[in-house]
């Protein structure tokens, strides 16, 4: 993100003069913005305050030729400097000028790349399949538990309202399967119908996974044993049934 020169002098907790010394010396280390032709606005990018965070903390220990150096190797980029630039940096950032799609270690939000609905349900999915194979790598399933169980019945909520075409508001999974089966006439196959009632009967109001305090869940006092290696079998099977069915019906996407 870009920032002024006074949002800059505050976060170095150093005057605007300053900045602007230590802009002046070092100033082929900088981005243009950061040292622009006299009388345009400076404007500071991620890199320029990294430099500026790791020249304010050499100044007093090393020499301008170490401090030059240590610019060239890029050394601000130390773990250090990092975590002092997210402190300072908000969640939410206007799109970068040189964003392109050689970054890779974010994402630019808007209503096309979000909100598109069969695409969002493949990206639950996705994540719920990273979730429940860590949890198995780790050897520690219970300690995945809530996230995974979550996910996959997010996951499967979305595919319902999907093929459902599904507006009313509703979180049950029994209720959506009887819309889906109103809406198309017959009833959704052997297992997958029995697989997302058992899910339904788990969780019929989606909270069972979120909160601890959850009233609404009927498994508490129940026990019942989760093979993680099926239920992923069983959820990818029943995802499949529902992503294929989609896109041979042509349901229309809403939410």
């Amino acid at each position: 993100m870009n920032r002024s020169v006074s949002q800059v002098a505050k976060i170095l907790k150093t005057n605007v003069e300053q900045v602007k010394i230590w802009v002046n010396i070092f100033h082929d280390c900088f981005s243009r913005t950061a040292a622009p032709p006299k009388g345009q606005e400076r404007g500071f990018t991620d890199t320029d305050l990294l430099a500026l965070l790791y020249i304010r903390d050499c100044c007093e220990a090393r020499d301008l030729e170490e401090i030059r150096m240590g610019l060239e190797q890029r050394e601000f980029l130390d773990r250090r400097f990092l975590d002092d630039l997210y402190l300072h940096t908000p969640l939410l950032q206007e799109p970068p000028d040189d964003l392109d799609e050689t970054w890779r270690h974010g994402i630019l939000l808007n209503g096309a790349s979000i909100n598109e609905s069969l695409e969002l349900a493949r990206n639950y999915r996705r994540s719920a399949a990273v979730l429940l194979d860590l949890a198995l790598k780790e050897a520690s399933p219970f300690a995945w538990a809530c996230p995974v169980l979550f996910t996959y019945r997010h996951t499967l909520e979305l595919y319902l309202k999907i093929i459902g075409e599904i507006t009313v508001f509703t979180h049950s999974l029994k209720d959506c399967v009887s819309l889906v089966e109103v809406r198309h006439g017959k009833k959704i196959g052997f297992p997958v119908r029995e697989w997302i009632l058992e899910l339904d009967k788990l969780d019929p109001g989606s909270t069972a996974f979120r909160y601890s305090n959850d009233h609404i869940g009927t498994f508490k006092g129940a026990e019942y044993w989760v093979d993680f290696v099926q239920f992923k079998f069983a959820m990818e099977k029943t995802f499949d049934v529902i992503d294929f069915a989609i896109l041979e019906r042509g349901a229309r996407e809403t939410i």
